[in-house]
């Protein structure tokens, strides 16, 4: 028995949890403009920007502490009338292998000053014709280029299996699958751009034909994040021109649009970091924010976060060194805009009285010519070559070690799991709305053994409807109330027959749905597949995690509501929790959580998070974005230490796939 279209017509939960989480952005925003208003000397926003910087870095989870040898190899050379294209490799750190392109000008001008040229989210990275066009239009007014393959473009596709030719994982896909599973470890993906674009700075500015006083960065959409993180980062970058990113925290949430992993920084709202920060953690130093009309990053965010930057600006007596370039068009770097950027970097480090030349027609290289590698990736090109997941994954023998010793002292470990969770405040009397009622003969059974089925709703804090299917047999003794929670919701009930026969034999059911899932499923934020990579559970968690306020703790915190209920039914009755699939961890925390419980089944529950930092390849699921979990608990370390006490039944059934009916 499944609730429902609008919970019967009681109540319309399609948009409860999106306006949840808007609600929550808004108010964090207010608080945050607050306290920029209360800015109105240089003195007070160095404070904030120090604050803001150590958030940044605690949020990657900080950074090497040692520069090992880039040891740089050239491995191929183009001569062309105007400038060199050096094609370079270099490693950031042992085994992390970065290749780039040097645009070198012709002539004896030098040292020139340099750009650093960060790619957008296209496959090709650094040899995108679009992109070349930038760095040529640079090189040919007398700046050194550096354009760099990021994580997973160009030649650095990090899930590429030498014997198939190809990558095991989309490669528009890579950033936020590695990046899942850097999250999980309480590192962030954007710790491995941050540090190669420090150390492609360092190899600038150990180049002769380079002024490491004069280094600017560059780069639109995916490379305007890259630009931004090395303005946040490096101190040594002295001008910049972040493109086609800049907006607003707020306008672009509600646009329902996803963004990669390596754009969500997990407590940014709840930090206060907004895209204005980003640009006013580099003032007074001169940036030019490039946008286009037509951006699906909303150009009223762009020219709002541009206002409030500048006022930080005019704190420096800088007002002028903060400018805007509006280009027509959409999402790109496109003619227009490159050309504003390129004359606003000559202006920059060549000065006001250096003609700018800008060409009509730029002829970019063929892909192959500006290879690094003779096979087109470093994975499989050099025998040590290390990927992201790798590198990562030798933060876990501490990880477990610490888990470990939390797993001998059950308190110490509850505790921080509820410091992860960070679960919604107050727990008030439960109202609940029984909005149907059936009993149902069992065949072959008198009516005293007929099964009670109501449909109920409730409120687990204000606007947030959750509910599920109550489940008794009459006439049996019932000592126990069981929530349980099903990947599919409440109305799978229906393929679980068994379990629920065998359930009501001495207890009470409460087939649950948590907000989000079920009956309680909010309607779609956007075209894309909800329960995949960037559709609307993956966005809606994005959203929370940089709330602060994580979804999985929303969920357990219903779990723990639907407990409330039950036990506010029948006060008498001893509380268990069951779950199946994903949902099973809900069922497992709320158990561990609640001291009122006694007993959790768990079946087909995922076995470790510690499992997925470890495994190159993973099966992805966008509800494993658990940030920094595995520093405050796993699932095999909750169900050790809490086993003496509770009874907790593990059951491992096989997949049989869909049920075909006729």
């Amino acid at each position: 028995m499944s609730f429902g279209p609008y919970v019967n017509g009681y109540y319309d939960v399609g948009a409860q949890l999106p306006d949840y989480l808007l609600r929550k952005t808004q108010e964090a925003v207010a608080r945050t403009a607050a306290e920029k208003a209360a800015i109105v000397t240089a003195e007070q926003f160095e404070l904030r920007r120090e604050r803001l910087r150590a958030y940044f870095r605690r949020m990657i989870g900080g950074l090497p502490d040692v520069k090992t040898p880039l040891a740089p190899v050239c491995t191929g050379e183009l001569e062309r009338d105007a400038y060199t294209i050096r094609n370079i490799v270099f490693q950031s750190l042992p085994g992390i292998y970065v290749t780039a392109n040097l645009y070198v000008p012709k002539g004896d001008g030098g040292p020139y000053p340099a750009v650093l040229f960060t790619c957008g989210h296209i496959e090709a990275g650094k040899a995108a014709p679009i992109y070349q066009k930038v760095c040529i239009e640079l090189a040919n007014n007398g700046f050194v280029v550096l354009a760099v393959d990021p994580v997973s473009q160009g030649e650095r596709m990090q899930g590429h299996d030498p014997a198939l030719g190809r990558t095991h994982v989309r490669w528009h896909a890579e950033h936020t699958y590695l990046g899942l599973q850097c999250e999980l470890a309480g590192r962030h993906i954007v710790r491995y751009f941050v540090w190669d674009l420090i150390r492609a700075v360092d190899y600038l500015s150990g180049l002769p034909e380079v002024d490491a006083s004069r280094i600017g960065v560059t780069g639109n959409s995916g490379g305007g994040i890259q630009t931004l993180m090395a303005m946040i980062a490096d101190e040594r970058i002295a001008a910049a021109a972040p493109c086609t990113y800049i907006t607003s925290r707020e306008s672009y949430m509600k646009t329902g649009q996803p963004q990669d992993g390596e754009q969500i920084w997990d407590e940014a709202i709840a930090e206060g970091m907004d895209y204005d920060d980003y640009l006013t953690l580099f003032a007074p130093k001169p940036v030019l924010v490039g946008a286009v009309e037509s951006d699906f990053f909303c150009v009223e965010g762009t020219e709002a976060s541009f206002d409030a930057a500048k006022r930080v600006y005019r704190l420096f007596g800088r007002e002028e060194a903060l400018s805007i370039a509006l280009a027509k068009g959409t999402h790109s770097f496109n003619d227009e805009l490159r050309r504003a950027v390129v004359a606003w970097f000559v202006l920059q480090f060549r000065g006001p009285d250096c003609p700018v030349r800008l060409e009509s027609s730029l002829l970019p290289e063929p892909v192959a010519a500006l290879r690094c590698t003779a096979s087109g990736q470093v994975i499989g090109e050099y025998a040590d070559a290390v990927s992201v997941q790798a590198d990562n994954a030798r933060v876990l023998p501490a990880l477990r070690e610490r888990l470990r010793e939390l797993a001998a002292e059950p308190l110490r470990l509850k505790a921080a799991a509820l410091a992860w969770l960070r679960l919604p405040a107050g727990r008030d009397r439960i109202r609940p709305r029984v909005v149907h009622t059936e009993r149902l003969d069992r065949a072959g059974r008198n009516m005293e053994q007929a099964l009670l089925r109501e449909q109920v709703f409730f409120f687990s804090e204000p606007d947030i409807a959750v509910g599920g299917t109550f489940v008794a047999r009459e006439g049996a003794a019932r000592h126990r109330t069981a929530v349980l929670v099903l990947d599919a919701g409440a109305g799978a009930i229906e393929l679980e027959n068994e379990w629920i026969e065998q359930l009501t034999e001495t207890a009470a059911v409460f087939a649950f749905d948590t907000r989000g899932m079920g009956a309680f499923r909010c309607r779609a934020v956007s075209a894309r597949a909800f329960d995949q990579m960037f559709g609307t559970e993956y966005k809606l968690s994005c959203d929370a995690r940089m709330l602060g306020t994580p979804l999985p703790g929303m969920r357990v915190f219903d779990v723990l509501r639907a407990l409330d209920y039950a036990a506010q039914r029948d006060p008498q009755a001893k509380l268990a929790v069951a779950g199946k699939g994903f949902a099973a961890i809900y069922a497992l925390l709320a158990g561990v959580l609640d001291d009122r419980v006694d007993e959790i089944e768990l079946i087909n529950m995922p076995r470790s998070f510690a499992d997925i930092v470890d495994s190159r390849f993973y099966r992805y699921d966008v509800r494993y974005h658990w940030y920094n979990v595995l520093a405050h608990f796993d699932l095999p370390e909750l169900i050790a230490a809490f086993g003496s006490s509770k009874r907790i039944s593990v059951v491992e059934m096989p997949d049989v796939g869909d049920i075909v009916r006729f």
